[in-house]
């Protein structure tokens, strides 16, 4: 007879054991790039700033002109 016992299933090596008892039971943590998120919301926010800029500019101007009419359309009426 053999001196060495043969196992008929194959057993892990010690390096190759985990122990999953010691795994935190955490949230995963999502790493994203938030430099990158910042700088596209701060030139979205830019863009956003312009726009109403220039649609208050475009109000004024347009008020300005309306001014301007009254006030030629009334001398016009007051030389006749």
């Amino acid at each position: 007879m053999s001196s060495q016992f043969q196992r008929k299933t194959p057993q892990p090596t010690p390096g190759h054991s985990y122990d999953y008892s010691q795994v935190a039971d955490d949230d995963p943590v999502i790493l994203t790039d938030d430099l990158m998120d910042t700088e596209h919301e701060k030139a979205v926010e830019k863009a956003h700033q312009q726009r109403e800029e220039e649609e208050v500019w475009r109000k004024k101007a347009a008020k300005e002109e309306e001014e301007q009419r009254k006030k030629v359309a009334e001398e016009e009426a007051a030389c006749q």
